[in-house]
């Protein structure tokens, strides 16, 4: 990851609503056991606003992996997705990537939820305090200032 993105997952709300009354780790990899997305139809979804860029063992990714880039798990014997991550480039404008893309989430009912453990709905609004709490942010908008913070341990890594 890039100092300038920031990372998101998509995750079903019925996992969500699953992992509170069953004590799930959220950023587990596989919810597929409790929400089914066929892994075709999601790539043909994902393929009319970015392009693919490379794919091995059962991930495909999407866009330049320094630009807002989105990578797909899945289980190929049983065609469906497992795990869906995202990240955000803050150097410019996100709203060509993060627009269609919500759109989809909205359509497949997921929530997103952030490195700092967030949760919240697909809504363009919902990402302003996770965007402006973020290391990227930080970084894109002072370089010089972020590297001395984090000299300092003022600012922690993100994973």
């Amino acid at each position: 990851m890039a100092l300038w993105q920031t990372t998101y997952n998509a995750i079903p709300r019925s996992f969500y609503e699953y992992s509170k009354s069953n004590q799930v780790d959220l950023y587990v990899h596989d919810w597929s056991g409790i929400f089914y997305v066929d892994k075709d139809s999601f790539f043909d979804k994902l393929d009319t606003f970015i392009e693919r860029s490379w794919s091995m063992n059962q991930f495909q990714s999407w866009g330049p992996s320094d630009k807002s880039d989105i990578g797909v798990t899945y289980n190929l014997d049983k065609n469906i997705i497992v795990h869906i991550r995202f990240r955000l480039d803050l150097r410019g404008d996100i709203n060509y990537f993060l627009i269609p893309f919500l759109a989809i989430c909205r359509e497949l009912d997921f929530l997103i939820l952030d490195q700092n453990e967030n949760l919240f709905e697909p809504q363009i609004d919902n990402f302003r305090e996770s965007i402006e709490n973020s290391s990227a942010l930080k970084f894109v908008a002072d370089p010089m200032k972020f590297i001395e913070d984090f000299s300092n341990g003022k600012i922690k890594p993100e994973d």
